[in-house]
């Protein structure tokens, strides 16, 4: 098995097909590269990214089921790109760790089951990436709209904000129709005359065989669709919406009054609203680039001379593909604790889920928690919390709960404000 430059997770580029097939095959397998190295960086290191990833957005799948408020906010899109981050960790396991164990190991049996799966998560993985993309660039398009002020802009932020499912189904479908491809691009060959693991080889597909497809479609195409457009896109947009919030604060700052009825206004809980409005996206989008720079930076290099990089450095090229796939990976585990560090309505609504599911786990209480309201400001957990404790029960409508001001939900700042 020779797979060469995977950009990103478990994504095979143009060149699997260069060169002509031997008129006889040799027998020769070409198992994993370094598989003492690869075994510890892949192996153990990105395979504990992997699970801890799939963990992190199971839960915040978890929390985003149960919280109708999430579904109805700008964070929608955050909730659709954790289930395709569990997909692509599963699929990193199955792609790029298993084969790295069966060299490791030369487990033939293991490459018999490779063999049979590889071709549909092969392809199921390159879609779940361009989804997650698009996803990352719906959710940065509707801030960037609600940012800035036009007809147009507004027209364009309430159809997006009233049509959010519809969007992003479309986008999937998309995503699925533009990477289907990728089964034909890879086949395996049979050579009955060898045995164990050369018995098979992964070759070029039908349509990678095609010099044009494999310029024109592998090469160009993708490199710009899948890798700079969206960096130079997702960048321009994230520097926009930090001037322009920017601007934005200091122009409110300067207008509103610090005395209030009285009372002085806290200036730094008012520039926080403002920056806990962005914060999350804005982290999200830094880590996507930060992930995809090394990439993009790959990209370049293979287009200006790429022979140098096979020839002249083909360990460090082999490390450096597999470290932009982990870099990928490394991506998706960290989103959900960007989320929760950052958003105060992923926060709380993932603190009350975690009481919920403490209570009814480990204190048999089967009654099922309620949906977190922030316009009550209590999690509905602290309630089956005081009953537990074996105390009496915490009443929500005790005057102290009445006296304390209502929250309300700031469509603009996605937020809820008291």
């Amino acid at each position: 098995m020779k797979i060469v430059s995977v950009h990103t997770i478990m994504e095979y580029d143009y060149q699997i097909a260069e060169g002509e097939l031997p008129a006889q095959p040799n027998c020769s397998y070409y198992g994993t590269d370094d598989v003492i190295g690869k075994m510890f960086l892949i192996g153990l290191f990105a395979n504990l990214i992997a699970v801890t990833s799939i963990v992190f957005n199971t839960f915040y799948t978890i929390v985003f089921i149960r919280n109708p408020s999430l579904r109805r906010s700008g964070v929608f899109y955050f909730g659709v790109i954790a289930v395709i981050d569990i997909i692509m960790g599963i699929n990193y396991i199955a792609v790029m760790v298993v084969p790295v164990y069966m060299d490791y190991y030369l487990y033939l049996p293991l490459w018999h089951v490779f063999l049979s799966y590889f071709r549909i998560v092969m392809t199921e993985s390159n879609c779940a990436m361009f989804a997650s993309m698009l996803m990352i660039v719906l959710a940065t398009t509707e801030r960037f709209l609600k940012t800035f002020d036009g007809k147009t802009i507004s027209v364009c932020r309430k159809f997006l904000e009233r049509n959010r499912y519809g969007v992003s189904a479309f986008c999937i479908f998309l995503a699925c129709a533009y990477k289907y491809v990728i089964y034909y691009e890879l086949d395996v060959e049979h050579h009955p005359h060898c045995t164990d693991f050369q018995e098979y080889e992964i070759i070029s597909g039908p349509y990678a065989m095609d010099p044009n497809y494999r310029f024109y479609f592998m090469f160009l195409l993708r490199n710009a669709l899948d890798r700079i457009l969206p960096f130079l896109v997702l960048l321009t947009m994230n520097v926009l919406i930090v001037k322009a919030l920017k601007e934005d604060e200091r122009l409110k700052l300067q207008k509103e009054s610090v005395v209030s009825n009285g009372k002085t206004v806290n200036l730094k809980s008012h520039r926080r609203n403002v920056k806990d409005a962005t914060r999350a996206l804005i982290s999200l989008v830094s880590i996507y680039l930060l992930s995809q720079s090394l990439q993009v930076f790959l990209t370049v290099w293979e287009t200006i001379n790429r022979s140098s990089l096979e020839d002249g450095f083909p360990t460090m090229y082999s490390y450096l593909n597999d470290i932009v796939s982990i870099f990928t990976l490394l991506a998706s585990c960290l989103r959900f604790p960007i989320y929760f560090c950052c958003n105060r309505l992923i926060h709380t609504a993932s603190i009350d889920t975690l009481h919920g599911m403490r209570i009814t786990c480990f204190m048999g209480n089967s009654k099922k928690p309620q949906e977190y309201s922030p316009i009550h400001g209590i999690p509905n957990s602290l309630e089956c919390g005081g009953a537990v404790d074996g105390g009496s029960k915490t009443s929500l409508s005790s005057p102290e709960s009445i006296s304390k001001p209502s929250a309300v939900y700031d469509e603009k700042l996605q937020e809820w404000r008291l």
